[in-house]
């Protein structure tokens, strides 16, 4: 099976005192901002060892993002995805058991980043900052992510079969609204390298700046396409995703994926604030968190935050990848 975009993404919402709980609040201010940037999308429509361990700090280096094809596709893209994880301080660590279940850790300082927010939040007198024209965060829209690549080491890659992190943040949160607009972190952790996450991407079928334009709509190159191509099961539903999850058409983000993931665990924006477990689809090889298939993916989970220094820690378990238990 061809793996191609995969990504496990974790959704954090923001518990920095930089935004007052009562900004976020507002949910009348929120549904009016939904329906703002619904109105905006559709008007512009078109447009083997039994035991190791590894510890790093700073992962593989990060490729070259001066090189003039990468530079070339980042052109095409319309944003840079690579940024600068060195402002979290990352550090990450992998270690395997005699029973070849692996413990991978990743840990971010998050709450310190020098990030961006919306000076005017969402509020009952419509989207503030959180427009598709404005200059309010760092002389851009609100609107875009700000992205950043955390490469992880090669042993880590060797056991879990992840190569990076997509470690990104929302200013105003992102589509669906209802549940998602508000700023936080969105942890994607990707099994493709980030050159090849530049060339997913939707040419001339874009619903929106950030947005591809998705079903009726044909995209008319392949690399669009392969955004709305997925393996389904017998019973018609995709494949190779937990039961629960429910893939959203209008979530195809380039440079990551059309976003699946448990529509009923998602809360009102006003009361969001556990992580929420996402899942992204690419090219139909999608295969990611199901261990009866793919045994080195995650099997669980945690996501911490240690207030005493800021650092946010990224837990994951599972089978470790190649490692075969010698029978005794």
């Amino acid at each position: 099976m061809k793996f191609t975009t995969t990504t496990l993404a974790l959704l954090a919402a923001t518990a920095t005192s930089k935004v007052a709980a009562s900004e976020l609040d507002a949910t009348d201010g929120v549904s009016e901002y939904a329906e703002e940037m619904t109105k905006r999308r559709l008007s512009t429509k078109g447009g083997k060892s039994s035991s190791m361990s590894h510890s790093t700090k700073s992962g593989k280096s990060n490729s070259s993002k001066s090189s003039k094809k990468v530079q070339e596709s980042i052109d095409k893209l319309g944003f840079d995805i690579y940024g600068d994880s060195s402002m979290f301080d990352p550090s990450s660590s992998i270690e395997v058991d005699d029973n070849c279940q692996y413990t991978a850790t990743v840990r971010l300082q998050l709450a310190d980043a020098d990030v961006p927010f919306p000076p005017v939040m969402p509020g009952l007198n419509g989207p503030g900052s959180c427009i598709f024209e404005g200059t309010d965060c760092n002389g851009q829209s609100c609107l875009n992510e700000v992205r950043n690549v955390y490469s992880l080491s090669e042993e880590f890659e060797e056991v879990t079969g992840f190569n990076h992190v997509g470690v990104d943040w929302s200013p105003c949160g992102h589509p669906p609204l209802e549940w998602f607009g508000k700023p936080h972190w969105n942890l994607h952790i990707f099994r493709v390298t980030p050159e090849e996450r530049l060339n997913a991407r939707c040419p001339d079928g874009m619903a929106d700046p950030f947005i591809c334009d998705f079903p009726p709509f044909e995209q008319p190159t392949p690399e669009g396409r392969a955004f709305f191509v997925w393996g389904k099961d017998t019973n018609d539903a995709v494949a190779n995703v937990p039961d629960t999850f429910t893939a959203a058409t209008d979530t195809a983000v380039p440079g990551e994926a059309v976003h699946s993931w448990n529509h009923n665990l998602s809360m009102p924006v006003a009361e969001w604030f556990d992580p929420q477990l996402i899942m992204g689809l690419y090219d139909g090889g999608i295969r990611f968190w199901e261990p009866m298939t793919i045994q080195e993916l995650p099997s669980e989970y945690s996501l911490s935050y240690d207030p005493s220094d800021g650092f946010t820690t990224l837990m994951m378990k599972g089978h470790a990848k190649g490692c075969e238990i010698e029978n005794e």
